[in-house]
């Protein structure tokens, strides 16, 4: 009996090794992307299509003094945690959801809020901009959302996703 036990206590384990093996990420996922990364869209693609902005101004945009290649991702109240991780990964600023969303459930949040969403033990404050990049890896990202927003503002006519 004890045997039957010990083998099927060997045989969970194995499985459960097993499991966190197979859906743990990979660790080239937390890295940075970078500009060339290929993804779907790039932010440039979404200043000409949804701000209407000329080619010429958006390919050139994140290159003028100050604003040292970033974006401005603006979080508006509406927005959900799956529609933010996938709007990052189709404009090539994550390399994978799942790692992203690890990142952010095991990175500390100090400035916590009600106004937010919610992901783990932290928050991602809403009606709120952060300055992003490519440059940046899923932990840089994800501490920068959950403790550094650039500022907040109180109501966003536009409702725009990024900003140059």
């Amino acid at each position: 009996m004890i045997r039957k036990i010990s083998i099927l206590v060997v045989f969970l384990l194995l499985v459960l090794g097993g499991y966190s093996l197979i859906t743990k990420p990979n660790v080239e996922n937390f890295k940075a992307p970078g500009k060339d990364w290929k993804s779907a869209k790039k932010v440039e693609d979404y200043f000409i299509e949804r701000l209407h902005m000329p080619v010429a101004e958006a390919e050139k945009i994140r290159s003028r003094p100050g604003v040292d290649g970033t974006v401005d991702l603006r979080i508006n109240k509406d927005v959900t945690l799956n529609a933010l991780i996938g709007n990052l990964f189709y404009y090539g600023f994550i390399r994978d959801e799942k790692a992203f969303k690890l990142a952010l459930e095991h990175t500390k949040d100090s400035t916590p809020s009600d106004k937010a969403i919610k992901i783990g033990n932290g928050s991602i404050d809403t009606n709120a901009e952060y300055r992003i990049s490519e440059n940046m890896t899923a932990w840089e990202l994800a501490d920068l959302l959950l403790n550094k927003p650039a500022g907040h503002f109180p109501f966003d006519e536009y409702n725009y996703f990024f900003m140059p």
